[in-house]
């Protein structure tokens, strides 16, 4: 399976109109991989949202990763799953078929190695940098990321305090590229 070296990690929906709006623009410039969050929303909205993306997506020739529900990654025919780090620590098997992505979360190498172990297709790191999201988890550094990915055999990317920008750095450091929407998502 070839990988882009961008993995785009949808926002918050805030307004719907202006959020399709800016996936389409990153569809438009070259987004291939991306991740529907959807955080915090309801069951039915997120699969309501979820139709609406893959169909967006599909036209660009887009993958799609879907957040929590391995049965809705199946119902709406997404590509896959992505795993955050605690549904990752409660994961004992692959929670989808082969066939279907898995990308998985982790803040260090015996998560990421736990996904691989379940058959995970590819893995997001973080924090390499200092980020708000994760104030409590000391950043892991360019080092640190290239250790942990030099130790896997599955593509990693970076995530936390990164962008667009540093997506030579992470493929430096052993990684696929970067995750996130820093520099990828088209506002």
């Amino acid at each position: 399976m070839t990988l882009p070296t961008h993995y785009l990690i949808t926002p918050g929906i805030g307004e719907e109109s202006e959020f399709f709006a800016a996936l389409e623009r990153s569809l438009e410039a070259g987004t291939r991989l991306l991740h529907f969050r959807g955080k915090g929303l309801e069951r039915e909205v997120y699969a309501e949202l979820a139709r609406r993306v893959l169909a967006l997506s599909g036209r660009h020739g887009a993958r799609v990763l879907l957040s929590g529900d391995p049965e809705l990654v199946i119902t709406l025919g997404a590509d896959g799953l992505h795993l955050d780090s605690k549904a990752l620590q409660q994961a004992e098997t692959r929670p989808l078929p082969e066939g279907y992505m898995l990308a998985v979360s982790g803040h260090d190498l015996a998560s990421l190695q736990h996904g691989e172990a379940i058959g995970a297709n590819l893995a997001v790191l973080s924090p390499v940098n200092y980020t708000s999201a994760h104030p409590d988890i000391a950043p892991l550094g360019w080092e640190g990321f290239a250790a942990i990915t030099a130790a896997l055999k599955i593509p990693v990317y970076a995530l936390g305090g990164v962008s667009a920008d540093d997506e030579q750095t992470a493929i430096d450091a052993g990684g696929q590229g970067v995750a996130g929407n820093k520099g990828y998502w088209q506002k």
